[in-house]
Parts: structure tokens; C-alpha cells; sequence
């Protein structure tokens, strides 16, 4: 069971919309890919399955990727509570922390904010574009200026070179829109765009994933213990 992120019941659970986590676990410690969609606040203390949760005032995202390791320190299902997710009403941010038990009471040790920080209402809207360039918040649906996008932080423009992928061009199989259909939807999932250059960022990630975790991935392929 998730370890509550506020000492208060002052909680209201909110369907909202629909966001993507990940692609990385959001621990700032760790670098690993995000496997699971846990939900900050237990859905026992909201009486439902929110998505979305309202805290002192303040509406967040209720989801965030985590790695399985860090979920099972965050759930406490291996060896008890390693961590837990906090919410921190001086800054308005989740930080993960090193969680400490002695007896009954349980001590949280502040690592860091969750990178990346779930949403809220006015960051989702600026990252969902509305048709003809404009934007919609997600909550009160009123139009705003679609802001121009910008390379993910701490990523700097480069010059740009093409890698070639030879694929079959046959009437059972064509290769090109196999691919083509393949990274797209992986794009989606990762929230990277859909144009030729967000490919590299789909592709390197898939491919860290499967190289961390390569006999499971050899598994899956092979339909083991499917």
C-alpha cells in the first residue's frame, strides 16, 4: 500500500483528462524506463480511481511513471517502504523521499522533486494544441494561444545527418508503413511529436528498454509464458 503523499484529508479526487507518463521513472535518482502508471495518492483515500487530484487547493496530476523497482520501494511489496511520494505545500511539487521506520512512526527524508512533475490543468493545456493552432484548456476549455515548441530541456539544436533503414517492398509486407505506423504510435505513447526528427527519440529509448531488459524482451517476442 502507497504511503500517503499529505498527512491531511484535505483531498478531492478529479477524472480530468487523460496524460501520458514517463518515458523515465520519474525518482530523480534513477534513470531507468518507466513500466508502471502508479497513482501518487491511493485510490482508497480518494474512493476511486482518479487520474487527477485536488490538493490544499491546488489540482495536480494523480499519475506518474515509475520504474519496478521504484514502485515496489514506493508500494513497500519487497522489504517494506523504501520510499514515498510527498506533496510539498511550500512549492506546490511531489518529492520523492527515503522513508525511515522506527516502531509506529515513519520518517520522510526529501530527495528531490519528481522529475518530471505530474501536470497541471495550465501545463497540460500547453502541451495539447487545439485545431488551427490554438490550445483549449483541458478543465475550463477556454482557447488560448498555442505557445511555438521548444527542444526538451537540456537538449540543444545539432546538426542533423540521416540513418538509412532498408525494408521490405513486398505486396505481404511493406515495410516502410510498418515502421512508419510502429514508431508513430510509440511516439505517442512517449510524447515526443510525430515528425521525421522526433523518430530518434523514440527509437533510442525503445531500444535502451529492450537492452535493460533484453531476456524478458526475447521472451515477449518469442511468446514465452504468454
Amino acid at each position: 500500500m502507497t504511503l500517503p503523499a499529505t498527512d491531511t484529508w484535505d483531498l478531492k479526487g478529479h477524472q480530468g483528462p487523460k496524460y501520458t507518463v514517463g518515458p523515465y521513472c520519474s525518482n530523480p535518482q534513477c534513470h531507468r524506463i518507466a513500466e508502471h502508471a502508479h497513482h501518487i495518492v491511493r485510490r482508497s483515500q480518494l474512493n476511486g480511481d482518479y487520474p487527477w487530484v485536488e490538493l490544499h487547493g491546488a489540482v495536480v496530476g494523480n499519475l506518474t511513471g515509475l520504474c519496478v523497482e521504484c514502485h515496489n520501494d514506493i508500494t513497500g511489496m519487497v522489504g517494506g517502504h523504501r520510499a514515498a511520494i510527498r506533496w510539498a505545500i511550500a512549492d506546490n511539487t511531489f518529492q520523492w523521499c527515503d522513508v525511515l521506520s522506527e516502531g509506529n512512526t515513519i520518517h520522510y527524508h526529501p530527495v528531490g522533486p519528481l522529475e518530471p512533475q505530474p501536470p497541471t490543468p495550465e501545463t497540460l493545456a500547453a502541451r495539447a494544441p487545439g485545431p488551427q493552432g490554438s490550445e483549449h484548456c483541458p478543465f475550463c476549455g477556454q482557447q488560448q494561444r498555442r505557445r511555438p515548441a521548444a527542444p526538451p530541456v537540456g537538449r540543444r539544436r545539432s546538426n542533423r545527418k540521416t540513418w538509412t533503414v532498408r525494408v521490405p517492398d513486398e505486396t505481404v509486407e511493406d515495410g516502410a508503413n510498418v515502421l512508419d505506423t510502429l514508431v508513430g504510435e510509440i511516439g505517442v505513447l512517449l510524447g515526443v511529436g510525430g515528425d521525421s526528427g522526433a523518430r530518434y527519440y523514440t527509437l533510442v529509448p525503445s531500444m535502451t528498454y529492450c537492452l535493460q531488459d533484453g531476456q524478458r524482451f526475447l521472451d515477449a517476442i518469442r511468446g514465452v509464458g504468454g
